[in-house]
């Protein structure tokens, strides 16, 4: 076993160094596209990796020509065959980590090396496509280090220098370049958009609420604790039954899936109809500003109802906040809505889509909405008292872990199993609501939030995704129900979701290490959200608003663009000029630790009366000092040897340097 181990070890030692730092650097960079990328395509990359690595340990020959064209042929057909198109984001992205892989398989000349530590760099630039948080930042930086070292050891190969004085060369560039990079970045004027646009990316992954519901939809959200979007508000903070932020609504029921017969490419909304906001507003607004995660989706989540749209957006007959463009990087927009409101005039000319039904109720459907009429005034308003006290009364459960439900959802779930999550229940109201003749659509999106205690703004994930109902009453409008209200906290199974329905009853077990790691993830969350607000949204106006507020210090006005390449440029020669006065001040003598013995060693002969002439090599000195010191010849012979195998054989014997300092000290 030991002599295996030292078998692996010196093949180690041998291998060359640039590429094992290359690989390690490679390794990293490719970990956190695993969960982007298809397990096939994974899988034939680290085959590659490996092969390559076996080569370094000289386990492996790279293979012909012939070969790697018969391996390109697979690389291409497995990203084809993965994503349907070699185009897009996570195509191109795939196809680029496997290039790269087969870029090591021909990897043989200083070219070759140089070509490959490129396209490493740009694999860590592709990782931001997909997570811009700063821990993504921070464990790319260690990449980047990797890359540099593999860089600064390619550019020295043959050089005696050991493999850890590359990493710390490497790391001393880049903390050099620290300044001039944070210079850039604070006074580089902002563009508005991307700098660049990637194809569109038909089979990118979608995050978040869906663009139809059926039963289990929200649900398989229910243990997702990934952030949906982060909310900051201005003054007070509205009660639980005003957070619901406002997400996809469902007008058209095929008896098992709810989907919208009004928008059906969000892409192209600007082509179909909008409506503008006509209500009148009720007491005091509330202002807020929206953070939301990339999710590759349209709508933008506010509270109801908005006194107006956010930038680039549109509102749907259904109220929902359109985006022009998915969503695909950090969002941030502020906002001001009035939670109470009266909706003016008529704002649904079309009730028919409120009232579609895919087939006539069932007998018990029918039996049961028969017992809630009342030929009466408010006689809708009755149906709904009728059918919110149905769901409170009856053994009604809500349960992350639903039943199956087959041939008629709603009835079995009625009558049958009546146990579900928030789907169900809004899905099953507004087809009792249909079937009693008033309109009514079902809305999704997200309800409650977290505070966090560290700062001041709200999380809401993907587990507070929600599913409720409106109906339609005469001189009211549209009126809010959530049927999941009335379920009695004791019929509701995960202790979550009472804290999100019923937060005055829930109580949630106190425990110092539950504490603990909350108090930890808050804090983890509160330097991310950091983060957003002040790298990934540092637009246009906080560009002007901080370099305004800064100059304001010194006495100076408001800083236009004029102002700030001045300044950028006069920071750029300020830097350049403290680097020009590093480099140009007067070099040290050498400080090999040889020489520095050696020199040791001619201080000691001179203080006997023996003087190096300035222009006198070391042989001939200590021929001379051999001739005045005969006692000390040996000792004289054994230095000189040393210090001449120190510092101009090819590889020294690795005591020399302690034998040289021990030998001069004998002196």
């Amino acid at each position: 076993m030991s002599r295996a181990l030292n078998s692996l070890i010196q093949r180690f030692q041998s291998a060359s160094e640039t590429n094992l730092w290359l690989l390690s650097g490679l390794v990293l960079a490719f970990m956190p596209h695993l969960i982007h990328l298809p397990a096939t395509l994974i899988l034939f990359s680290a085959l590659l990796l490996v092969w390559r690595l076996g080569y370094e340990l000289h386990f492996f020959r790279l293979p012909t020509r012939s070969v790697r064209m018969l391996l390109t042929l697979i690389a291409l057909i497995i990203t084809f065959m993965a994503f349907h198109t070699l185009f897009g984001r996570q195509a191109g992205v795939g196809l680029l980590v496997v290039m790269l892989c087969l870029k090591l398989m021909e990897m043989k000349s200083d070219r070759d090396t140089m070509v490959a530590i490129g396209l490493g760099y740009f694999v860590v630039i592709t990782v931001f496509f997909f997570n811009q948080s700063i821990f993504t930042g921070f464990y790319m930086l260690l990449v980047v280090v990797l890359l540099t070292t593999a860089l600064s050891a390619h550019s020295r190969e043959g050089s005696k220098t050991l493999r850890l004085n590359h990493l710390k060369l490497a790391s001393t560039m880049l903390l050099q370049a620290a300044p001039l990079m944070l210079l850039l970045f604070v006074l580089f004027p902002r563009i508005p958009g991307p700098l660049w646009n990637l194809p569109s990316d038909s089979f990118g992954a979608k995050t978040g609420l869906s663009d139809s519901m059926s039963p289990g939809n929200i649900n398989q959200l229910s243990n997702n604790e990934a952030v949906a979007f982060r909310v900051q508000f201005e003054g007070k903070i509205p009660p639980p039954h005003q957070r619901y932020w406002r997400g996809p609504v469902f007008t058209y029921f095929d008896g098992r899936s709810w989907s919208n017969s009004n928008v059906v490419n969000y892409e192209k909304f600007n082509e179909l109809e909008t409506i503008s906001m006509s209500y009148r507003a009720i007491g005091q607004p509330i202002n807020y500003t929206v953070t939301m995660e990339p999710n590759n989706q349209n709508w933008l989540f506010a509270l109801e109802m908005l006194s107006a749209l956010p930038p680039d957006s549109d509102l749907s007959p259904e109220y929902e906040v359109i985006s022009r463009h998915p969503v695909q990087q950090l969002t941030r927009y502020s906002v001001q809505s009035y939670p109470e409101y009266q909706l003016e005039g008529q704002v649904t000319p079309n009730m028919a889509r409120y009232l579609q039904l895919p087939n006539n109720p069932t007998p018990r459907i029918q039996a049961l909405i028969k017992s809630w009429r009342t030929k009466s005034i408010n006689e809708h308003e009755n149906i709904i008292n009728s059918a919110l006290q149905h769901y409170r009364e009856a053994p009604f459960y809500y349960t992350r872990t639903p039943p199956l439900l087959f041939n008629n959802p709603v009835d079995e779930f009625l009558f049958d199993t009546r146990r579900g999550y928030c789907e169900h229940y809004a899905s099953s109201f507004v087809y009792l609501m249909r079937a009693s003749g008033i309109p009514a659509r079902v809305v999704t999106g997200y309800q409650g939030g977290e505070n966090n205690p560290v700062s001041d703004y709200f999380i809401v994930r993907q587990s507070n995704a929600h599913a409720w109902a409106e109906v339609w009453l005469k001189e009211k409008g549209w009126i809010r129900i959530d049927p999941t209200t009335m379920i009695p906290p004791s019929r509701v199974e995960n202790a979550q979701d009472l804290l999100r329905i019923a937060p005055e009853v829930a109580v949630i077990p106190p425990g110092w290490a539950t504490n603990l790691w909350k108090k930890m993830g808050y804090t983890l969350d509160n330097i991310n959200h950091f983060w957003n607000q002040w790298i990934l949204n540092y637009d246009a106006t906080r560009q002007r608003n901080f370099l305004r507020d800064f100059m304001s210090w010194f006495g100076f006005g408001d800083v236009d663009w004029r102002a700030m390449v001045t300044l950028l440029f006069s920071g750029m020669l300020l830097i350049f000029s403290l680097i020009a006065l590093k480099l140009l001040r007067k070099i040290p003598e050498n400080r090999d630790p040889a020489v520095i013995a050696y020199q040791q060693f001619c201080r000691k002969l001179e203080k006997r009366g023996l003087v190096r002439a300035p222009s006198e090599n070391f042989t001939a000195f200590s021929l001379r000092a051999r001739q005045q010191f005969p006692e000390l010849s040996p000792l004289i012979i054994k230095i000189t040897s040393l210090y001449q195998r120190l510092r101009y054989a090819p590889h020294a014997p690795a005591n020399s340097l302690k034998r040289l300092q021990f030998t001069i000290r004998q002196i």
